[in-house]
């Protein structure tokens, strides 16, 4: 990005200057202490609007420590990720208008941001249509100010040479947050009934924690090639080791599976195997559902309520998963059949989005339900393509699932088409963070959750940008 500092943008300075002079005086004058803090605004402002990407730079490094903050009115806000979110969104807007001439948007054509951009468009039609519509509409502003800070500004403005700020930050302080769990867990000698203890207060659970470190996972190998000296490559050793002992302990099975996946994600975008994979996961997913369904054989699914327990030790969660004993399993089904029977009642609309908690109660089925059932955390249906499907109607959750399946399909061309070897890097690490998230939203619902749903969007826009850059790269070669 060019630098602003021309002459227009010298009498902006010279003009703000003014208008500074003049509160300070008035301030003084008046004794005002609002008018105090009005050239800190505007001094804010002119700066945000010479480079807007220092915005994106702050909130990657304020989002590994953010925490949830309940107001008195039990209207919750992430802090201080949100803020940053709200005010990127704002000067987003701003930074569009001023800049709109010169502006190169036609990377926002691309078929990502239609499926974005219905996505959010269904939202709202199904926000009319909601058991509470005012739940709806704030589901939809905590979703725009997730997207358009995350996807469309940095498609915008953000270059190559950003990302390596971005990412180092995000790592480092994401490290010092794994230490940080590590160091409390280590108290009671890791043991699994405390580790949500352990991650709190910069995390609601053990989930959120060990989402957030996979997911950022692949980037570390981006640093190893970044980075040439010796001691910082062992710096990035340590810190790879670090986040594997650190999802490793945080005993959350989805991350497990997630890490894991990555060594055969890799392969299977290698040689080209993203499309078989998507049609036979699709098919075995409608085979397995179908034959549940029949006949209601979902009831024999139904626990024991006086055997379906938590545990302390993770090997017998493991073991109980298959016994049909481990409480939180045992949950996720208890939800998920009221789900169901809830897109029986409304396939097309939904309940509308964000209404699961407070619509799902006069759904469940009493055989299905458990020690926790009263959900005191407010938790949602631990599943966010059922959750979409739920509150969205069938129409929702195809939507996004276009967007899920597009993103790999178009990762997997994009990575064969590719010459420039950092660039493919850097579209298998964003692959295999996007993989990671979509295998994590199977048995969780995370997307709106600030540490897992702004890098979904972040995800999105490198994919475009990765391929932008392609295209200069081989301009430039030629």
């Amino acid at each position: 990005m060019q630098s602003f500092l021309n002459s227009k943008y010298n009498t902006v300075f010279y003009s703000f200057t003014i208008v500074l002079m003049i509160f300070i005086v008035l301030g003084i004058v008046t004794e005002s202490v609002l008018l105090w803090f009005i050239p800190v605004v505007l001094a804010f402002s002119f700066y945000i609007f010479k480079d807007i990407r220092w915005l994106l730079y702050l909130f990657f490094l304020v989002l590994p420590f953010t925490v949830e903050y309940y107001l008195p009115n039990g209207f919750g806000i992430d802090i201080p990720g949100e803020p940053v979110l709200i005010i990127i969104t704002f000067f987003t807007f701003v930074f569009i208008a001023a800049r709109y001439s010169n502006l190169d948007l036609k990377y926002l054509k691309n078929p990502i941001t239609i499926i974005l951009l219905i996505h959010l468009a269904w939202i709202i039609f199904t926000a009319l249509f909601a058991n509470n519509s005012i739940i709806s509409f704030k589901f939809f502003l905590a979703k725009l100010w997730y997207v358009i800070p995350m996807y469309f500004l940095p498609i915008m403005v953000l270059e190559r040479n950003n990302l390596k700020l971005i990412f180092r930050n995000l790592l480092l302080i994401s490290s010092f947050m794994v230490i940080f769990v590590l160091a409390k867990h280590s108290l009671t000698y890791f043991d699994f009934s405390t580790v949500s203890g352990a991650v709190s207060p910069f995390f609601r659970n053990h989930v959120s924690y060990a989402s957030l470190i996979t997911i950022i996972f692949p980037f570390w190998f981006l640093l190893l090639y970044w980075y040439k000296n010796r001691f910082a490559k062992s710096l990035i050793y340590i810190g790879i080791l670090l986040f594997v002992v650190g999802i490793f302990l945080s005993y959350t099975r989805a991350a497990h599976i997630a890490l894991l996946s990555m060594i055969f994600v890799y392969f299977i975008i290698r040689y080209r195997l993203i499309k078989h994979v998507l049609i036979l996961a699709t098919i075995s997913i409608v085979l397995l559902f179908g034959y549940i369904l029949s006949d209601n054989k979902y009831l024999d699914l139904a626990p024991d309520y006086n055997k379906t327990i938590t545990y302390d030790d993770f090997d017998d969660i493991v073991n109980a998963t298959y016994q049909g004993t481990d409480l939180s399993t045992m949950e996720r089904l208890y939800r998920w059949v009221s789900g169901y029977n809830m897109i029986r009642e409304r396939p097309v609309t939904g309940f509308g989005p964000g209404n699961f908690y407070s619509s799902y109660r006069p759904y469940t089925v009493t055989s299905f339900q458990t020690y926790v059932s009263d959900n005191p955390e407010k938790s949602g249906i631990h599943s966010y393509y059922l959750m979409t499907l739920v509150d969205q109607g069938f129409p929702g959750l195809l939507i996004f699932l276009a967007l899920v399946f597009y993103s790999l399909i178009h990762g997997e061309y994009l990575y064969h088409k590719l010459k420039d070897p950092e660039l493919k890097r850097l579209l298998i690490a964003v692959m295999l963070s996007l993989v990671s998230i979509y295998l994590i939203l199977l048995i969780n619902d995370m997307v709106e959750s600030i540490k897992t749903g702004t890098i979904l969007f972040f995800d999105l826009a490198l994919m475009i940008l990765i391929g932008k850059w392609g295209k200069v790269a081989e301009q430039n070669k030629g």
